[in-house]
């Protein structure tokens, strides 16, 4: 169940419903012609990918790869890892970004996550539209399993939330890819131009396999947790609703 007036339109949404911590996601089913630029995310391999084969890759014992620019967060990457992404839309101020505690080496899956969010004092739902959510996750999924493998992803109002193993690519590279993508293909729905993008991304190793399913329920949780729908499947841009197929 989606909460609330899962039939309303997008245009209806009074500007100061956009501005509060409580956001509401206008769903009238995914229609068949999103805009510009999208591509059906269905059939072979846009599914959410298993596990990686063997596990999790133990990052204690991968060398690091060459490192990238880091700005105000640190960008640390390893061949054959797994993890955890957030990135989200320009207008959003990210929690992450102002002064707080600092995570450690041993913080839980859960504080990582947690440590990802958006700041709830300046929101800016964008990817309420649904046409634009759809590019979102159709560029996310365009390349599953041919460059990386896609295990968990949730589309939010004003986020993404994920879970990745790159393959042939850098996860800084899947990512460059990801936004360009879908801003491109925003800008030409909404007919403008500009940053759709935060230009740095929270990444975070996931270290085990008990930290790989902590990190997939918080995924794709995500939505029930912001009040925004009552079951994970019920989401319409998340990796959750496959799982009871």
């Amino acid at each position: 169940m989606i909460y609330p007036n899962a039939f309303a339109t997008i245009r209806s949404l009074p500007r100061t419903l956009c501005s509060g911590p409580i956001l509401f996601f206008v769903v009238v089913g995914v229609s068949p012609a999103l805009g510009p630029g999208y591509t059906q995310p269905m059939g072979q391999h846009k599914q959410p990918a298993p596990p990686p084969p063997g596990g999790i890759q133990d990052p204690r014992r991968l060398a690091f790869s060459p490192g990238r620019s880091r700005g105000r967060l640190p960008h640390l990457e390893k061949h054959g890892c797994t993890y955890f992404v957030t990135f989200c839309l320009a207008a959003v101020a990210a929690s992450h970004s102002s002064p707080r505690r600092k995570l450690n080496e041993y913080a839980a899956p859960a504080d990582i996550a947690l440590y990802s969010e958006p700041s709830k004092g300046s929101r800016h739902p964008l990817l309420v539209d649904e046409r634009l959510a759809a590019i979102v996750e159709a560029a996310l999924l365009h390349f599953q399993e041919q460059r990386y493998a896609l295990h968990a992803w949730v589309v939010m109002p004003d986020h993404v939330h994920l879970a990745v193993t790159p393959y042939t690519h850098t996860l800084a590279e899947v990512l460059r890819s990801w936004k360009s993508f879908a801003s491109h293909r925003i800008n030409d729905v909404l007919h403008r131009s500009g940053r759709v993008w935060q230009s740095e991304s929270f990444d975070h190793i996931v270290r085990s396999n008990h930290d790989y399913e902590r990190f997939v329920e918080y995924v794709e949780r995500n939505p029930v947790k912001a009040n925004l729908c009552s079951d994970p499947a019920d989401w319409p841009f998340s990796s959750a609703r496959f799982r009871s197929e």
